[in-house]
């Protein structure tokens, strides 16, 4: 059985892990939005047939995931801290009981 200490740091070092795979999601959402085709850009022929806004719908369903992904990524991070933090929490008032029956 893995003690507390151990447990802990697993699911602190996890929620590292998933912290920087959130950030790192910065530097293509940044990238991919920067991108953008105008009419220009496709041509008549290409405007005709809608690939300046197929691609800009497309750009946009991509960052819309790399944004939830992000979020999702944070939130499963911040969810791991506050088990650890409840382990740690639980286990300290655990011991202050049983310092309180034991009268020390």
């Amino acid at each position: 059985m893995v003690d507390l200490k151990t447990a802990v740091g697993a699911l602190r070092s996890d929620a590292g892990v998933w912290k920087q795979a959130a950030e790192s999601l910065s530097a293509p959402h940044q990238a991919i939005g920067a991108l953008g085709l105008t009419p220009a850009d496709v041509s008549m022929y290409g405007v005709d047939r809608g690939i300046d806004k197929i691609y800009a719908n497309a750009q946009n369903t991509v960052l819309d995931l790399l944004r939830q992904a992000a979020d999702n990524f944070h939130s499963l991070a911040d969810a791991l801290n506050n088990a650890a933090t409840m382990y740690e929490e639980n286990e300290a008032d655990f011991q202050q009981r049983i310092k309180d029956v034991g009268g020390h």
